[in-house]
């Protein structure tokens, strides 16, 4: 017969044995909290010329929701920090960005001025995002009022100026980052050792299918772990960037991704995304490109979340 002191051990860990609801429990008008951190490097060989750049961008989030309604969260999310550091190397020569990083980063402390609106559903998928191209206007104006008497900005400062607000802190970017380690919830209820698969996209550029499992590995009193994997294969994958030219995609690579949720509110505790491809590009052709000129490249990408 089993000893019943034993027992007393067994009983406090069978209840994470069985199948959990992985759904958002987030108060109405509480502050929850991302703090992100996105590097991204790319190694490109052009014009037998070898081109790398690195961008490494910060934000912290604060999101603040409203009553669920069917499922839904609206949400008022606001940029309480964010910057953004960018180098480009030609042949392993820093090519010089002159102002355009400072005045970057002066914008974006204007853009955290603002709040903007959205939806989040109990799944942890970002639903809708209103645009934050306005509030990226508003910010542009700040910065050029700032410096219209002492040194205004050329157009084609603030033109690179709004590409990078855009690239760094626009809603599609946003989305984007955090999709693989916030829109991962199933729905069904899981237990330990039960995997699902979510579909998303590459990234905002490129809109390439690809395929996740997560798993769920470890559920405790303190935190719920959930690992995901994802293997990216294309050949010759057509795909269509933001100004409208066709690009061919060849590439292999995997993302690795860890999470880790608070098992209250199914908040994010902490997570990682790491993102390696490898391939090569074909170009359709335009005035700048010949057609069917092919451009080898590298790609990495690591992103770190943390919530409160």
């Amino acid at each position: 017969m089993l000893n019943m002191r034993y027992l007393l051990f067994f009983i406090p860990f069978l209840g994470w044995s069985q199948a959990i609801d992985l759904s958002l429990v987030l108060k109405p008008k509480g502050v929850y909290k991302w703090n992100v951190v996105s590097e991204v490097s790319s190694k490109q060989r052009v014009d037998q010329m070898d081109v790398a750049v690195k961008a490494t961008s910060h934000t912290l989030l604060s999101l603040t929701p409203a009553k669920e309604e069917k499922q839904l969260y609206p949400v008022s999310l606001r940029y309480e920090a964010a910057s953004l550091e960018m180098e480009t190397q030609v042949q392993g020569k820093p090519m010089p960005l002159e102002k355009i990083p400072q005045y970057t980063n002066e914008a974006a402390k204007e853009l955290c001025k603002q709040a903007f609106k959205g939806e989040l559903s109990v799944k942890g998928k970002i639903v809708k995002l209103d645009p934050v191209k306005p509030l990226m206007e508003r910010a542009m104006k700040q910065l050029e009022k700032k410096y219209a008497k002492s040194s205004p900005l050329t157009p084609f400062e603030k033109q690179q100026v709004m590409a990078q607000l855009e690239a760094a802190f626009a809603e599609t970017t946003l989305q984007s980052n955090l999709s693989s380690v916030l829109s991962v919830l199933p729905r069904q209820k899981v237990s330990v050792g039960d995997s699902w698969e979510i579909t998303s996209f590459l990234s905002k550029e490129m809109n390439v299918n690809i395929k996740t499992q997560y798993t769920l590995k470890e559920v405790t009193p303190e935190t719920i772990y959930i690992q995901g994997k994802v293997t990216v294969a294309t050949d010759h994958e057509k795909v269509i960037l933001q100004q409208g030219q066709y690009v061919f995609f060849t590439m292999n690579g995997q993302i690795e991704i860890d999470i880790w949720l608070d098992p209250a509110t199914k908040w994010i505790q902490k997570a990682t995304a790491k993102q390696t491809l490898q391939g090569e590009t074909e170009v359709e052709g335009d005035l700048s490109h010949q057609k069917g000129k092919v451009i080898p490249f590298e790609s990495q990408s690591h992103i770190e979340v943390s919530g409160k």
